[in-house]
């Protein structure tokens, strides 16, 4: 599911404050990005996801962007795609994602 779609206020969000931050060809992918699963830890204010397979960018150099968002850690990006969105301590996000990524 299309992040744009599931979550339009994050998406939001993250748009702004991205291109606040000077990474506009970012921002312009925010809408689009499909959800494809969540993080398996077990830390119940966990709300991180993957939009991007895990094999294709996991283990290669990562670029960690800092949007200033509620809750954003960091936006994970491999080869200017954002593959990894690490959210924690947002209860509206995380259910959301459980919703579509029991």
């Amino acid at each position: 599911m299309k992040l744009g779609i599931l979550m339009p206020f994050l998406a939001q969000e993250l748009t702004q404050e991205l291109v606040k931050i000077g990474e506009p060809k970012l921002a312009d992918s925010v809408s689009q990005l499909e959800i494809l699963g969540r993080c398996d830890c077990d830390n119940q204010s966990c709300a991180a996801f993957y939009t991007a397979e895990k094999h294709v960018w996991s283990g290669n150099e990562i670029r960690h962007v800092i949007p200033h968002v509620k809750g954003v850690f960091s936006v994970d990006v491999f080869k200017d795609e954002i593959v990894f969105i690490e959210i924690m301590g947002r209860q509206d996000v995380r259910e959301r994602l459980l919703a579509v990524c029991p």
